[in-house]
């Protein structure tokens, strides 16, 4: 990233003291003389593995403390503890979801307690009750099928033993929402505007003290740290696991692929098995900090288990029984990697909008086998901070585990390409969940950097995200990376609607300059495809002449319906066409039957 202003390492000296982190004698996540439900900003120890794991258990613990029930999103209710059991819905689930900051042609995302689109939920014409909505932002758009079901790179969903589909979910905190929208980077058209003559890229909050944001802000003490991504996903429980204590919960609708008239499907109750978190602090500004959870019961079968098998493989006694080669699944009898060399020669097949398979139904013999990779066992020094924790909290939050966590660390086994200097403490850093099919680099077709050792096979979360960068940035040396002083780590930035989309030159205007670009690519795809219809043709001609002239500094419009054939398309779409060697086809071949 590009150098911050000076000073870095006193404000570190400055922010240590204060930050809330377990104290020598072991953790007490329902102490309230240690504010367990400030989320901290820093590690107290970031020179040794265990002082980042206690700082992804204090951030967990600060994650899911229950939510003030009048207050702010993401408010703390400091009057009770986690100690006290569930009392409250987490307050990760108020912060901001994705499509809400990123709204259709770029338009203003509100403000964190007024936004412009509130959290969508749904209450269905019989009176039923009243609950989340995820997949969609209001009830005129199409379900978003790569947000709600679809894994990174591979676009496969996980299906769990039952049949039924993990549902995911993406928030950022208030210090990143805060960036964005004084940035305006909600826009894309901003983003390519700061690489402009003149311009100047701001990057992501790395405190969320005041300093960090122009003009300055104070944020609640509570909300005080810098940019911070989670991914969540969700199982469909059965009654059993949902009366099991084991799960993290909260019941929801969902958006059903058929058509975005359909009804949504549910109300489930739907259970965590998977936390992703990114977090940018002070000293973690060349790689950001990563700590991934899971629920106890994902691949193991443990005691207490409710249902006799683990989420995601029929357990030990099947026919078929992990650990399964390349950790990923098996197709009825035969055990095998369900992504071979990429090409998704056997299920699942992704959802797509108006064509089965119908998403709201179970299919158990579409069930994914998952194992995890050895690689990814949990080290010694983390699993005994699992334990303090886990000893000390109650249900359901004694039932998830940290797996690991990425931070950087000199001379470490393995780099973030492109720089072969810059090196991490792990190199693999996998969520059965979540990077289900990519738990080995073999099947993510991306150059990298040498590096002190970095095992063929390795994959981490700074080897898929050390593409993320702002729109418009400059690329190393011909990409596919951005160049270092710009590669941010996050693919929010990249997934940002452009209010001027016909602007193809980005000078905020829409001209001769855009005219000729246009006609130059004739026939070909990319960024001149304003049509979306995968060439430019006169569609394309039409459509940027509708728009000549100076482009408005805010088009605010409800989100479009969709026609099945447009999905929206995300940052690892169009990262692809940045890689030297393309991403292997998708071969899918016959589908499998639906059945009820």
């Amino acid at each position: 990233m590009a150098p911050r202003p000076s000073g870095c390492a006193a404000l570190f000296a400055l922010l240590v003291p204060s930050i809330v982190a377990a104290a020598t004698d072991g953790p007490a996540p329902c102490d309230a003389s240690r504010s367990p439900w400030i989320l901290p900003a820093e590690a107290e120890d970031p020179d040794s593995e265990t002082g980042w794991a206690t700082f992804a258990w204090d951030g967990f613990v600060a994650l899911c403390w229950p939510q003030r029930a009048d207050g702010a999103p993401g408010e703390p209710d400091v009057t009770s503890t986690l100690c006290d059991g569930p009392t409250g819905r987490p307050v990760f689930l108020q912060w901001m979801l994705k499509n809400q900051l990123l709204l259709p042609g770029g338009a203003s995302p509100g403000t964190w307690s007024d936004r412009t689109f509130e959290t969508p939920t749904y209450t269905p014409p019989d009176g039923g009750p009243t609950r989340p909505l995820l997949g969609v932002l209001a009830m005129n758009s199409s379900p978003d099928l790569l947000d709600e079901f679809e894994e990174a790179f591979s676009d496969a969903p996980l299906i769990d033993q039952n049949g039924e589909y993990v549902l995911f979910q993406i928030f950022v905190n208030r210090s990143e929402f805060e960036y964005f929208s004084q940035t305006g980077y909600y826009d894309a058209a901003n983003q390519y505007a700061a690489f402009q003559p003149g311009g100047s890229f701001r990057h992501l909050p790395s405190t969320g003290q005041p300093h960090d944001f122009t003009p300055p802000i104070s944020l609640p003490d509570y909300a005080r740290q810098g940019a911070i991504e989670l991914k969540a996903a969700w199982k469909q429980l059965t009654p059993a696991e949902a009366d099991s204590g084991r799960y993290i919960m909260q019941e929801v609708y969902y958006a059903s692929n058929l058509t975005a008239a359909d009804p949504p499907c549910g109300p489930v109750m739907v259970g965590l098995v998977g936390l992703h978190v990114m977090q940018l602090t002070p000293s973690t500004e060349r790689t950001f900090f990563w700590s991934t959870f899971e629920q106890v019961d994902n691949v193991d079968l443990l005691p207490g288990n409710p249902t006799g098998v683990p989420s995601f493989n029929p357990g030990p006694d099947a026919s078929c029984a992990p650990p399964y080669e390349n950790g990923y699944s098996c197709d009825g009898p035969d055990c095998s990697p369900s992504e071979p060399g990429g090409t998704g020669a056997c299920p699942p097949f992704p959802p797509t909008a108006g064509q089965p398979p119908d998403v709201c139904r179970s299919d158990p013999n579409a069930a994914v086998n998952v194992s995890r990779i050895p690689e990814m066992t949990t080290p010694p020094e983390v699993e005994a901070v699992n334990d303090a924790y886990r000893k000390s909290l109650p249900a359901p939050y004694r039932y998830y585990r940290l797996l690991n966590t990425m931070h950087p660390l000199e001379g470490g086994p393995c780099c973030v390409p492109p720089d072969e200097n810059n090196t991490v403490n792990a190199c693999y850093m996998t969520n059965v969940t979540m990077e289900t099919y990519t738990q080995y680099y073999q099947f993510i077709p991306l150059p990298r950097c040498s590096g002190p050792q970095t095992p063929a096979l390795s994959v981490n979360c700074t080897d898929c995200h050390a593409l993320g960068s702002p729109l418009g940035a400059p690329l190393a040396d011909g990409g596919p990376y951005p160049d270092p002083a710009y590669q941010i780590f996050t693919f929010l930035l990249m997934d940002a609607k452009n209010s001027c989309p016909a602007d193809l030159n980005y000078d905020r205007v829409v001209d001769d300059l855009d005219l000729n670009l246009l006609l130059q690519a004739w026939g070909t795809s990319g960024t001149t495809d304003l049509s979306g219809t995968g060439v430019t043709d006169g569609a394309d001609l039409g459509q940027l002449l509708a728009a000549w002239g100076a482009c408005a500094s805010e088009r605010p419009a409800p989100p479009p319906r969709l026609a099945p054939d447009r999905r929206p398309q995300t940052g690892f779409r169009r990262l692809a066409a940045r890689v030297e060697t393309p991403l292997p086809p998708r071969s899918v071949g016959e589908r499998r039957p639906h059945r009820p």
